[in-house]
């Protein structure tokens, strides 16, 4: 059984411990189990410490049983080593921690709903509440009572507490189940739970409490929220993204939302004249390939490379040529920079040529992947300049 120093102080940077055993792990890697640590393993929704013992880095701390396994890439050479923690993943740890036991005890105070989940990962903490929406103005009460709890610097207190003596504890959550001894975290007046994990000595040190989002999950609202020093570098980001908006669009930053819409709803405007244009100009470039197209038998056979254009494009004027009668179309298009072609091969049902069959033949002059049906087939490749000598291809092969 492990003594687990962080119980008693979660401020404990380094520590002496006895090495009792050693386990070889997969992938070369070590278990080893001290007499004792102040490592806090996996679990109860909060990441492990990370550190060192000796010069030996530690990649995870697993719980098994009662005893801690430090995994490490090299077995130490002594029967003592000295742990170091990594005090500022450690010291981010406890923010997060104590920040969502507040905001947990405020929706709790404010809606009367429960904390039925935590995650705290390296980019993102989460609370899910048992709550079917969560409106701004909700959101934003939540989240000036939580920092009203910061700014007071009320004091936490970690202690263990016998079975018996719980019912003298305003208790938020009761444990999942019995316990002989548990241990309880407390914010002065505001929240009391059994938790197992890593906290602050007292809440101002939390910093600030910062809920960035949240979203409907699986019966429950997700709260997504940040503390202290990752609540500074959420601000930091937002800050620097406002200012070089408040930059481009020429307005001061509280004005930016209003700009912004101004230019989304005239991006909107010029996107809509853009595609009429488009359809107004694949219309008459369809009018001029069936027009100056060859007739063959009782069909016009359309046949033309478009530079730069994309697949969609290519199938659209394909369509477009088709309808202003009966006809054959191979088209194909092609993009240097892009390193990328296209073919279409359409023609009107009742043909009696074969569309797939002919584009296998046209990609064994440039290469790459497509298929279809007998009436229209499509594909394409990394970039050729044998795009004309494909079509000339396909072309023979209608008219023999």
């Amino acid at each position: 059984m492990t003594e687990k120093l962080y119980y008693a102080d979660s401020y404990q940077k380094e520590f002496s411990a006895k090495v009792e055993e050693l386990h070889p792990l997969a992938g070369d890697l070590w278990g080893i189990v001290l007499d004792r640590t102040a490592f806090y393993p996996e679990g109860g929704g909060q990441p492990c410490d990370t550190g060192w013992l000796d010069d030996i880095p530690v990649q995870a701390v697993l719980e098994k049983d009662g005893s801690i396994m430090h995994v490490t890439a090299t077995r130490p050479v002594g029967n003592t080593v000295v742990g170091r923690l990594n005090w500022r993943r450690r010291f981010d740890h406890m923010q997060q921690h104590s920040g969502e036991h507040i905001l947990s005890a405020v929706f709790a105070d404010l809606f009367g709903r429960e904390n039925i989940g935590f995650h705290l990962g390296a980019d993102a903490v989460y609370i899910d509440v048992t709550m079917d929406s969560l409106t701004g103005e909700q959101a934003a009460a939540a989240e000036a009572a939580a920092n009203a709890v910061v700014f007071a610097n009320l004091p936490v207190k970690c202690q263990m507490v016998s079975d018996h003596d719980l019912a003298k504890f305003p208790l938020r959550k009761q444990p999942a189940k019995g316990f002989a001894k548990l241990r309880l975290v407390s914010v002065a007046g505001v929240d009391c739970c059994p938790c197992g994990g890593t906290h602050v000595a007292a809440s101002g040190e939390i910093g600030l409490i910062k809920i960035r989002s949240w979203e409907r999950k699986a019966g429950a609202v997700r709260v997504d929220f940040v503390c202290g020093g990752r609540a500074l570098e959420d601000y930091r980001l937002n800050s620097s993204v406002a200012r070089e908006l408040s930059v481009r669009l020429s307005v001061p930053v509280a004005e930016v939302p209003a700009a912004a819409e101004r230019h989304l709803s005239r991006l909107e405007a010029l996107n809509k004249q853009l595609q009429a244009a488009r359809q107004e100009l694949a219309g008459r470039l369809a009018d001029d390939l069936y027009e100056k197209a060859d007739i063959f038998t009782d069909m016009r056979l359309v046949v033309s490379v478009i530079p730069d254009a994309t697949a969609a494009e290519l199938a659209d004027l394909a369509k477009t040529v088709l309808a202003r009668g009966r006809a054959v179309v191979f088209l194909a298009t092609g993009n240097a920079e892009l390193n990328k072609s296209h073919f279409v091969f359409a023609c009107t049902p009742g043909t009696s040529a074969n569309m797939g069959g002919l584009l296998k033949k046209a990609l064994a002059v440039t290469g790459g992947k497509g298929g279809g049906s007998a009436h229209l087939a499509q594909g394409g490749g990394i970039w050729s300049d044998k795009l004309e000598d494909a079509l000339r291809l396909a072309r023979e092969d209608v008219i023999g």
